[in-house]
Formats: C-alpha cells, sequence, structure tokens
C-alpha cells in the first residue's frame, strides 16, 4: 500500500499548511507550517500507546519545544518521531522541510543531480567519449597544451595584475605598520611606562595576525608580526629591569 501525504486544514491556530497520513501500522502523523516565520509542527499519534499523541516545534532548524500532547507536559519525543523519519521525509513541501533542518534526522529526498558533458563521457559511460566524427561535425577539441595554458591564463587573472596584488598585500601591511606604531607611540607619550609599551606592542602584533587570518583570509607576514612582538619583547625586557 503506497502512503501518500494529504493536505488537511490547521488544526493549530497560527499555521497555514497542514499535511497528514496514516501508517500501515494505524498510526497518525501530522505537519503543520508556518511559511512566514518559518516555524514547523510534527505530531504522532502512536497507536501502540493507545493513541497517544507526541508533538514537537520546529524553528528554522532548532527545536524548540517538545510535549506530551496528551498529559499537556513536556516530553522528550526523539525517541517517538525518529522511528517515522523516513515518512515525514516524504513531505510534498520543500520549505517546510528546509525548515526542519534536519531536527529528527529528517531530510528532503536525494535527487541526484544530471551529469554534465564530460561526467556523461568519462569512464563508465553508456556514452564514451569519441572524436572519430569530429571533422564531420566541426568540432575542435582541446588539447592537454590547450588546457593547461587555459588554466594558467585563468589562474592569473584570478590572482590579479602585479599592481594589484601589490597594493593589496604590500600596502595592507605597511598600513598596519603605521597604525601599530603609531598606536604604541600614543601609549608611550601617555604612560612613559616600557613595561605598558611591551605589552601594547605585542598585543598589537597578535592582532594583525589575526586580522590578516580571520578577517582579510589570507596568510600571515610573520615579519610583521615578529616585528612587534620583537620590539615589544625589547621594550618590555628593558622596562621590567632597568626603570
Amino acid at each position: 500500500m503506497k502512503h501518500v501525504w494529504r493536505k488537511q486544514k490547521p488544526r493549530t491556530p497560527g499555521f497555514i499548511r497542514a499535511y497528514t497520513m496514516e501508517t500501515a501500522l494505524g498510526d497518525v502523523l501530522e505537519a503543520e507550517f508556518n511559511f512566514h516565520e518559518r516555524l514547523v509542527r510534527l505530531a504522532v499519534e502512536i497507536k501502540e500507546e493507545k493513541g497517544r499523541i507526541y508533538a514537537a516545534t520546529v524553528r528554522n532548524g532548532t527545536v524548540i519545544q517538545e510535549k506530551d500532547v496528551s498529559s499537556g507536559r513536556a516530553y522528550p519525543v526523539f525517541r517517538k518521531l525518529w522511528p517515522f523519519r523516513d515518512y515525514f521525509s516524504t513531505l510534498p513541501d520543500q520549505d517546510l522541510l528546509a525548515s526542519i533542518g534536519g531536527c529528527y534526522d529528517i531530510f528532503p529526498p536525494f535527487v541526484p543531480e544530471p551529469l554534465d558533458r564530460e561526467g556523461r563521457e568519462g569512464r563508465g559511460s553508456r556514452f564514451p567519449s569519441s572524436t572519430r566524427y569530429d571533422s564531420v561535425f566541426g568540432i575542435v577539441r582541446e588539447t592537454r597544451f590547450q588546457r593547461w595554458r587555459r588554466e594558467r591564463r585563468e589562474a592569473r587573472k584570478a590572482r590579479g595584475s602585479l599592481w594589484t596584488r601589490f597594493k593589496r598585500r604590500v600596502l595592507g601591511d605597511l598600513q598596519d605598520l603605521s597604525l601599530g606604531f603609531g598606536l604604541a607611540y600614543l601609549i608611550y607619550i601617555t604612560y612613559y611606562d616600557y613595561v605598558i609599551l611591551g605589552w601594547t606592542l605585542a598585543g598589537l602584533g597578535m592582532a594583525a595576525g589575526l586580522l590578516d587570518f580571520l578577517v582579510r583570509k589570507r596568510s600571515v607576514l610573520f615579519t610583521k608580526v615578529l616585528s612587534f612582538l620583537s620590539l615589544g619583547s625589547y621594550f618590555f625586557y628593558n622596562g621590567y629591569v632597568y626603570f
């Protein structure tokens, strides 16, 4: 027997769409959806437990409420909903399934993407690659050397010109050095303390490295970081020992 979801009028206020299904064992499944708030309510009525109802409310992939509806108390319902995950995954509403976000292992059914031309002509395909009729149809295929040149040209274009890379890398590092040393100078003329100046330079070095790695998404210039750290160590040592 093929089990299908049927649309019904939502029973819970605030929901717009509703679906129901009865399994072969007599269990009743319900799903209600509020599209604007990305809110989903899943409910199961289990026949073996004399019609006891369990429900969960999910908002955009996060479970916000689990409840034993029959008793009106909060109750962890994962073990009650999980056996029906395959049924819920066949809901005919992609927005609803996306709002569930994988809770209780409920995912949309997998649909394989169509292979592109290169994938169809690969090894094991029913239509192997052939160059027999290229001259007839005027097909000009790319040689390995031409492909290598094209990929190299595209990679060089993605990196940008030498001046663009210079501005992106060197000018940014010079700006960090100028701002860092300027801030360190302001700290020094404010406190006149080598220990504080050393800690400031060390902190600026770590901040500059994290800025490159986390914000700018590029490799860290260790010369810049070590410049701050070495100067910070020098001033901290002199301030701690001699002053």
